[in-house]
Order: C-alpha cells, then structure tokens, then sequence
C-alpha cells in the first residue's frame, strides 16, 4: 500500500511538470509570434520605401547638389570625352555596354547580400529577443540598426550611383549611334557642312570595323610626336598632363573653398539667431566657490565644456604666475641645508578660487620653515600650527627669530601676541630653538602711508596649502641645482591644507618625500 501511494504521486508530479513545461513553451511561441508580427507590420513595402529613398536621398546631396559634386560630374565628362574612341563600331558600343551591365549584376547581388544578412543574422535575431527583455531588444536593435543603416545605404548608394553612370552612358551611347547614322545619310547637309570634301570618305570608314581608332588623346600625342625635338617633345607632354590635373585640382580647392565660406556664414547665422545658455560648472565637488560659468550660444558652450574641464586638471593645485621672493643671497650663495623645508601659503579666502577684487584685496600670506623634523609632519599638527581651521589674524606686528641653525623665521600678526604665539607655533615643526626673538611693528608713515597696499592692515588668513621640500646633496657636479657649497636636488609636493580632512595620499606624499633621489 505505501508503495502505490508513491507511486501515484511521482506521476502526479510527473504531470504537473509537463503541464508547466507545455504552459511556459506555449507562453514563449506566443511571445516570439507577437514579436515576429511587430516586424512584419513593421516591415511594410513603404517603410522599406522609405529606407531606400532616405538612403539616396542622404548621399545625393553630396554628389549632385554641390559645388564640389558638380565638377566631379563636368571633369569625369570630360575625360570620357577626351579618351573615347569615336571611331567605334556600333557593335563595340553595345558590347561594352552589355559588359558594365553584366559587371553590374555583381555589385547589385552584394547589395541584397549584404541587406539580407543583415536582416536574418541581425534584425530578426535581435526582434526575437522582445519576447525575453524588450529593453534589451531595443538597445541591441539600435545598436544592429545604426550598422545595417551605414552599411546597406553606402553599398546602395554606390550600386545607384553605377547604374545611373551604366544608363548615361548607354543613353550617350545610343545617341551618338543615332547621330552618327543620320550624319552619314547620303545628302546630308549638315554633314557637308561639317566635313567639306572629305566626307566621302568619312561616310565610307566611320564606324567601320576595320577602321582605325581615333580620340582627342590620341591626336594631341601624334602631334606631340611628331615634334623634332626630343627635348620639347618631353617639356610639351608634362605641360599638357600637369596643366589638366592642376586645372583639375584648382577647382576642387575653388569650389571647396567657396562652399566652406558659405558655410562658415551660415553657420555663424545659426550661432547669432541661436538662443544664448549660461552653464556653471563645478570641477571640485569639495568646493562650491570654485565654479566656472559659460555663456553663449548652446552648440558653442558644448564643445568648451570639455575644454575648460581639462585646463582645470591641468593647472589644478598649482600656483600658476606666482613668484615667491627669496633674497638674493639666499638664492645663489645660500649656505644650503639638507633635509625638510616647509612653505606655508595662507590667504584672506578660506578656499579656492584665491582672487580679489577692487573691494576686497585678497592677501597671501608666506611663511618658510627650515631644518624640519620629519616625525611631526602630521596632518593636524600643520593645520594647528596655522591657527586652525579658522586660521588667525594677520597685520603690521612683526615676530622675528634668528634659530640655532643661523636661519630666520618671520612671522606676522595682528597683534604681539598674536605674532610671537604664531612664530612658536611653527616652531614646533623644527629641530631648532630660539636663539634671539623681537617682536616689532611697522608704523603707517612714508611710503606705507603714501601707498595703502604697502601696510598690513589686520586681516584673518585661512590655511591654504603646503609646499613640502627635500633637499638632497648630490655626489656629481653635472646635475641639480648648483652652489658654492656643490650641488643640490629638491623633491617637491604640494598638500592642499584648505581641506575639510586630510588627503588619502598624505602618507604616501610624504613617504615618497622621503625615498631618496636616484641622482
């Protein structure tokens, strides 16, 4: 009894596995069936119309509704014209032309290839796919159709092109055969006209099978021969040939150059009537202030966008025209030091963009500190050491130290206490101590009271960044920065301190400050 018992179930799930099956196979032929009907309704004779007339009509303009295009036509002409044989039997010109339609049976086949296999290995292909994800068909069917579209239209176009050339060509054919006939009608007297006493024997040999071949080519070479002299025979030639591909070249250059002037105007047409757009843009999401606007036309501001994004990377954290006045001593006959240099930058803004205006002077502040202890390199640290996030106030006192290691540091303040409780603060940095310190005040008389800019009017100054140096003395006297002490290599890097937190590069900055120069 248990035994039937599974048994009856494991057909019972037996069943309603094929149901299913047969209930998800249904859905999915029901599914390709809508599909396969969206393209076949699709597929109707006036959109496939549509496509083809789109298709000539996009690649027409170029060849036939331009400057350009029109003497692309009028020079091929004209060599047809120059090398034809017009002496040619009747049956050479229908044999020929029976030739270029046969060698356009080709062209046209890989024409129908090429959009049939587009159709079956990629329209339908990709339609199918409606039936699972009809975002994904859309975007692949976008995608497939953008490629069929390039490449079926040009193939097309070119197969128009040569049976429209194939049809001129049998048209010019079948008139000239006509012309010819009607010429040589006995008594004609156009052709009397035209030939005089030798037409006789024109009637008797033009388009004769056994006639000789004759071109406007052809003649000017025999007149070329029969030049005497080698020389000009030679000089003559070049003259004709360099004279028809310059004649040839300079018209393409003209008119290109006429259609390019029409278009610039048309275009700067568009650009005046075109609706003007101002665009801010911000380069560092961290800060607000530093945001570039351009106004102009839409299509102009487009193509800056990219422009003014890659200037700012290129100038981004760098002092671009700043000069940092250093004495003249220090500079060439500086008793150089090995080890750390710190250059502090502090400005009246706390953050970028550093520019002042006619009512509010931007101020920078610089300070320099030498022989550096390396182990107090920390972020917070140098942020203290500039007063803070808010950083502190700036004026006329002066607070100067002469250091144990015979450098100066100078410091400026608001205030006496303001001025030497700085001065300590980057003191902290070095391995130095004080040897002497006076703290003075620049008095607003002479030339500081003659020239505003010159005095240093009590102004807050926030953390701007931080140049870190390490000089190396190097062995070899043919690189680096030369001295009366020998020679020197500075590795640089520059931390921005305006900051909300600390650079994720800090540490690795300052550990590669540390690696030693390979000079």
């Amino acid at each position: 009894m248990p035994l039937t018992l599974r048994v009856d179930q494991l057909y019972s799930r037996r069943g309603n596995l094929l149901n299913r099956v047969q209930s998800a196979g249904q859905t999915l032929l029901d599914n390709l069936r809508d599909a396969a009907g969206r393209v076949i309704k699709a597929l109707t004779w006036g959109n496939i119309r549509g496509f083809l007339v789109g298709a000539v009509l996009a690649q027409i303009p170029s060849m036939l509704w331009s400057l350009t295009g029109l003497w692309s036509v009028f020079t091929n002409a004209a060599i047809e014209l120059y090398y034809f044989d017009w002496n040619i039997p009747d049956d050479n010109l229908d044999r020929m032309a029976q030739q270029r339609w046969n060698s356009f049976g080709g062209i046209a086949g890989g024409t129908v290839g090429s959009a049939i296999g587009y159709f079956a290995c990629g329209i339908v292909p990709a339609t199918s796919l409606m039936a699972f994800d009809e975002r994904l068909a859309a975007h692949v069917l976008r995608e497939v159709g953008e490629e069929a579209w390039e490449e079926v239209s040009f193939q097309f176009t070119f197969a128009l092109r040569m049976a429209v050339r194939n049809m001129f060509r049998q048209t010019a054919g079948w008139l000239y055969k006509g012309a010819r006939r009607w010429l040589k009608q006995p008594g004609n007297p156009v052709a009397r006209a035209i030939f005089g006493n030798r037409l006789e024997a024109v009637q008797q040999k033009w388009g004769e099978a056994e006639g000789q071949a004759w071109s406007f080519a052809q003649a000017v070479d025999e007149q070329v021969e029969r030049i005497p002299s080698q020389f000009w025979q030679n000089f003559t030639e070049e003259v004709i040939e360099e004279a028809i591909d310059s004649c040839i070249e300079a018209g393409y250059v003209l008119l290109s150059s006429v259609e390019g002037y029409y278009a610039a105007q048309k275009a700067a047409q568009l650009l005046i009537a075109e609706e003007t757009k101002v665009v801010e843009i911000i380069p560092n999401g961290a800060n607000d202030s530093e945001a570039i606007v351009l106004a102009g036309p839409e299509s102009e501001i487009r193509g800056q966008i990219p422009a003014v994004l890659a200037h700012h990377q290129l100038i981004e954290s760098r002092d671009v025209g700043q000069l940092v006045g250093q004495p003249f001593d220090d500079y060439v006959r500086a008793r150089p030091f090995e080890g750390f240099r710190l250059q502090f930058a502090l400005y009246s803004k706390p953050a970028p963009p550093y520019a002042g205006t006619e009512r509010d002077r931007l101020v920078r502040v610089a300070v320099q500190v030498s022989d550096v202890d390396r182990t107090k390199i920390d972020w917070e640290r140098l942020i203290l050491c500039c007063g803070g996030r808010n950083g502190y106030l700036w004026g006329r006192f002066r607070a100067h130290a002469v250091l144990t290691n015979n450098r100066p540091l100078t410091v400026y303040g608001g205030t006496p206490a303001e001025a030497e409780g700085r001065l300590k603060a980057f003191l902290t940095l070095t391995n130095s101590e004080i040897r002497t310190i006076s703290v003075t005040e620049e008095k607003r008389e002479g030339s500081r009271l003659k020239n505003p800019k010159m005095y240093k009017e009590t102004t807050r100054v926030y953390p701007g960044h931080l140049t870190i140096i390490n000089r190396e003395r190097l062995e070899t006297f043919d690189r680096g920065q030369r001295s009366l002490d020998g020679n020197y290599f500075d590795k640089k890097a520059r931390i921005d301190l305006w900051r909300e937190t600390r650079p994720a590069d800090f540490e690795d900055t300052i550990r590669e400050l540390l690696r030693r120069s390979a000079l």
